[in-house]
């Protein structure tokens, strides 16, 4: 069962690239949006919303993405 999981050196370097510009577009999007105007409204969601983000990120590139991506080639 571990052995699904397990990401090749091809998947690792996806995953990884792909979550680090996730990450980075969210940066900057709360740069933008609430660091420039913190009067905005919304930056309390953007700010409550970075560790749900952060998880649901993590989650689809490590563990989703690389299995449909698997039966896809299939």
């Amino acid at each position: 069962m571990l052995a699904l999981f397990r990401l090749s050196s091809a998947e690792r370097r996806f995953a990884l690239t792909s979550f680090a510009v996730k990450l980075t577009i969210f940066g900057m999007a709360q740069l933008v949006v609430c660091v420039l105007d913190p009067r905005r409204l919304v930056c309390g969601f953007v700010e409550k919303g970075f560790l749900p983000c952060l998880i649901s990120f993590a989650v689809m590139d490590f563990l989703v993405i690389p299995q449909l991506r698997r039966r896809w080639d299939r």
